[in-house]
């Protein structure tokens, strides 16, 4: 089956015309006419209606079906040319989401320099559900991803690395500043400065807000966590992080959740799961894995 045949058939899909397509590949209009023709030889299939009187075209069922398979065959030829690059290249492309690359990774990249994994590494930074749909389409090869569930997705082998709890931050000069815990629903009340909707925080928020029918007000929202210490240290507000995110110098208290079944901050290394792993890429894999079994003591 040509490629460019499927290129033709699914710009044809989109635009609905013979001549939008043809100027669009810079071909003649019955170049794209013999592209159609031999896609239906092949399949056995008719796949368009021609309405001359209208100068329309419509698609049949087997049209409609085969335009989501050529769509996944392009799909797929890109993603392959993308990993064949790559290879060339040797160098293997993670994403890393900005709370994990700011105090997940600074943790183990010593570990991987030893390992002489680093200068081989070209890192993208994004929000974690961002960043899946990028492993997916084959942009990267793969990737540190936080989440709240394991990851369940035909598509991608998971390995989970980390699991670390979500706080309430205060300032110090906050009335709960000396405790050492709070149950969530002692927080109705609080003006919460949060995290915006590109990281996984308010996905676990909200589950939290249901669970326990509390439901605290938002007065801001953020992609920079900087700016939410230093509006929380200034007491304006409160907010909800994970641990990872509050180290022990910081200027807040970080305190627990005396909540039952309270979400967990999950970090896991993931990458998909019909790509054939290169040697470099699968000894990042082994390194991260077995450097957090040995933090684990598993």
């Amino acid at each position: 089956m040509n490629i460019k045949d499927l290129q033709y058939y699914k710009k044809l899909y989109q635009e609905k015309r013979y001549t939008k397509v043809a100027n669009f590949f810079h071909v003649s209009q019955p170049a794209i006419t013999a592209a159609i023709q031999r896609l239906e030889k092949e399949l056995g299939t008719q796949l368009i209606i021609r309405d001359q009187s209208h100068h329309e075209i419509r698609f049949t069922e087997s049209g409609r079906q085969f335009e989501r398979h050529a769509t996944q065959m392009l799909k797929e030829l890109d993603i392959a040319r993308k990993e064949i690059q790559a290879l060339k290249m040797e160098k293997v492309s993670i994403g890393l989401p900005p709370i994990i690359g700011n105090y997940y990774f600074p943790a183990i990249s010593s570990m991987l320099a030893k390992e002489n994994l680093l200068q081989n590494m070209n890192v993208y930074e994004d929000g974690s559900q961002s960043l899946f749909h990028k492993l997916l389409t084959g942009k990267m090869d793969m990737a540190l991803l936080g989440a709240i569930h394991p990851i369940e997705d035909e598509h991608v082998t998971s390995h989970l690395l980390a699991r670390k709890k979500f706080k309430i931050i205060v300032s110090p000069q906050h009335s709960l500043a000396t405790r050492k815990s709070v149950a969530f629903q002692e927080l109705k009340d609080e003006p919460f400065i949060q995290l915006s909707d590109h990281f996984i925080h308010p996905l676990a928020f909200e589950g939290l807000s249901k669970k326990t029918r509390t439901h605290p007000p938002v007065i801001y929202r953020t992609n920079d966590i900087q700016i939410i210490k230093g509006m929380v240290a200034e007491n304006i507000g409160i907010s909800f992080l994970t641990e990872i995110a509050v180290p022990e110098y910081a200027p807040v208290i970080a305190l627990s959740l005396a909540d039952p079944g309270q979400p967990e901050f999950l970090i896991s290394l993931a990458y998909r799961s019909n790509h054939i792993l290169t040697p470099l890429q699968q000894k990042l894999v082994d390194v991260l894995t077995k450097q957090e079994q040995r933090i684990n003591g598993s």
